[in-house]
């Protein structure tokens, strides 16, 4: 009878010890695209660790990256004591997992419709260290360029891209299809009203909008933290200033921005609640366009999730280069003219969480051994 409980004890470490090398690998696949090996390894080997803490004896955790495949290797160790000490010697026991990314570099530009995304003219996309992917073809002029580390299309990729682009990617589908997206109010039966403002400063604190707003000439918009619910257009132009911290612009049917001229634009994601890591987002029934037409938007922190709409920019001059990171997810993105837009990616200290499904956490890593 004692021989029976001890095996069926050592066959419980043995699993306690699979499941925390299973853990440790898939936690640190998922960190891969996040940027060092040091941060890799701390994350795998302390969900390893947790997963063993009532165990009787230490385990110990080797982890090997191998970026090249996008794989990471977490190898445990320990070893079975008879619950009675005569019985037998301990004995030695080990377990392995593998887990790989399946998206090796952050995602950062995601086309979801099914028409082409363009860069005309002579427009520019920095995007060296994440994914662009378009569900359809992206299709880039002569006279522009587009530069990431990688660039995929399901159809065709085609134009100056480096490294060259290549097509037959699968689908990517919408990483926030579930995502509530309901006004908390709508504005229903009251008098249409547009403010303009055109100098000084108006403070405008979160929750529902239902004026149309014009900013202008020298004015300043100061968005307040939160949920700022536009149920009617926000268009700035000339020398106007746009500025927000922890906020998230959203545009409710047929209503959208642009910013125009040499409007400033600089403005960061939610860092808490539902809508934590997004910036600039519309219903589901919202088609519109979205333009960026302002030569002087320069700081863009956070996701920019229009499912439905497009995405234009049309400027002279650099977009969200101050960024620390930016997405896109829509349903078309033009640029044309001639942007130069910037997508950095330096997510881990910017205060700004990433969305689960865009970024480094792209999709969901597997254990492949």
């Amino acid at each position: 009878m004692t021989a029976t409980i001890d095996h069926s004890a050592m066959v419980n470490d043995r699993y306690s010890l699979q499941s925390a090398v299973d853990a440790g690998a898939l936690m640190g696949a998922a960190k891969l695209a996040l940027g060092s090996d040091e941060l890799v390894t701390g994350a795998a080997e302390t969900t390893a660790r947790q997963q063993v803490a009532d165990m009787r004896n230490p385990a110990s955790f080797e982890v090997t990256i191998d970026r090249d495949t996008g794989a990471v290797t977490v190898t445990g160790r320990s070893r079975h004591e008879p619950l009675i000490g005569f019985m037998s010697e301990p004995k030695p026991i080990s377990a392995k997992a593998t887990a790989e990314g399946l998206l090796k570099t952050p995602l950062c530009i995601l086309q979801i419709g099914n028409s082409e995304m363009k860069v005309d003219d002579q427009a520019t996309i920095r995007a060296g260290g994440c994914l662009i992917h378009g569900n359809k073809d992206i299709t880039v002029a002569s006279g522009a360029f587009v530069q990431a580390a990688q660039t995929q299309a399901v159809g065709l990729v085609t134009g100056p891209v480096s490294p060259q682009g290549h097509g037959g990617a699968i689908t990517i589908e919408d990483p926030f299809a579930t995502m509530d997206l309901t006004p908390p109010t709508d504005c229903a039966g009251k008098t249409e009203n547009i403010k303009v403002v055109t100098n000084g400063v108006l403070n405008l604190a979160a929750g529902v909008h239902c004026s149309q707003y014009k900013i202008e000439k020298d004015a300043i918009l100061i968005l307040g933290p939160g949920d700022h619910w536009f149920m009617d257009h926000l268009h700035t132009k000339e020398n106007a200033v746009v500025r927000g911290d922890d906020v998230v612009l959203i545009f409710a049917t047929d209503k959208s921005v642009k910013f125009n001229d040499t409007s400033s634009v600089q403005i960061t994601a939610r860092k808490k609640g539902p809508f934590a890591g997004f910036l600039l987002v519309t219903t589901r029934d919202n088609d519109k366009k979205f333009v960026i037409a302002s030569n002087n938007v320069s700081e863009l922190l956070g996701t920019i999730y229009i499912p439905n709409a497009e995405l234009e920019v049309e400027t002279a001059g650099q977009v969200a280069e101050d960024s620390a990171w930016s997405i896109i997810v829509a349903k078309t993105i033009t640029l044309k003219r001639n942007p130069v837009m910037v997508i950095n990616t330096r997510y881990s200290g910017s205060g700004v969480p990433v969305p689960s499904g865009v970024g480094p956490s792209g999709l969901a890593p597997r254990l492949t051994r």
